[in-house]
């Protein structure tokens, strides 16, 4: 596992599925040792990583990202696709294969870009990205995009020094307009202290996001009934949490 990774304003990510016929562990080795090595030799401020889900919906599936360090960095990487055979052929070193070896539609992406991000600086680098599918009524999203920017950046997004809400837009791609929450935490170990592999959630959940119950009534109003954590469920982080989700371990 990885010591952590820098979070960026603007993140690209994979949309696209393995083949059939191919091999997680042989993708995770070409990954590691051949492409983000050489990606990153290049890179000009819009790192690539691999991850892999330990918790969620998707857990044991891989996921490709690129991070810009800035929303200027992600505006000179250009459009389209970054995990694509052209954007690949221009980084430095011969490759063994290209991505469309692996992967079904290798164009296929999503770039999603921080709300309100100057609220928030400096951005944490982290181990996990806990990823949340937020689905927010049609009608209230420009409702939703203020209420980030203004109350929930401010408040959860300086929620503890090992975990915080970071809230994204997606702004071009496969699921451009959709948005999600990622609970960036520190570590594999800073997550035990919220939820504890095959144990309960700790009351240090409640302790965090307690003082926030009013923002959270305000954001559950903005959302598709039933697609968060109900209140009566207990959790402490009731209405934040999405119920479509992923815990993704940055690799090394």
């Amino acid at each position: 596992f990885s010591q952590g990774i820098p979070l960026g304003e603007s993140i690209f990510v994979s949309t696209s599925p393995l083949k059939k016929d191919i091999d997680p562990e042989v993708f995770k080795k070409y990954m590691l040792a051949e492409l983000i090595p050489a990606w990153n030799r290049n890179s000009a401020g819009v790192n690539m990583y691999l991850l892999k889900a330990d918790r969620g919906d998707r857990k044991d599936e891989y996921l490709t990202i690129c991070i810009a360090s800035d929303k200027e960095a992600g505006k000179k990487r250009g459009k389209g696709s970054p995990f694509g055979d052209k954007s690949v052929a221009t980084v430095e070193g011969d490759l063994s294969k290209q991505p469309s070896d692996f992967l079904e539609d290798p164009d296929a992406y999503t770039e999603y870009q921080l709300m309100g991000g100057d609220r928030i600086t400096p951005l944490p680098s982290v181990e996990i990205l806990g990823i949340h599918y937020m689905k927010v009524k049609p009608e209230k999203k420009k409702d939703y995009e203020n209420l980030v920017t203004q109350r929930l950046h401010p408040n959860v997004g300086n929620l503890s020094h090992d975990m915080n809400l970071l809230y994204y837009k997606a702004i071009d791609g496969q699921d451009k307009g959709t948005f999600i929450t990622i609970y960036a935490i520190e570590s594999i170990a800073a997550r035990e202290r919220f939820w504890p592999t095959g144990g309960k959630e700790q009351d240090i959940v409640k302790q965090l996001f307690g003082p926030y119950k009013d923002l959270a009534k305000e954001l559950g109003a903005l959302l598709v009934e039933d697609s968060y954590l109900k209140t009566e469920s207990g959790g402490g982080a009731a209405i934040f949490e999405s119920l479509e989700w992923t815990d993704f371990i940055v690799l090394d």
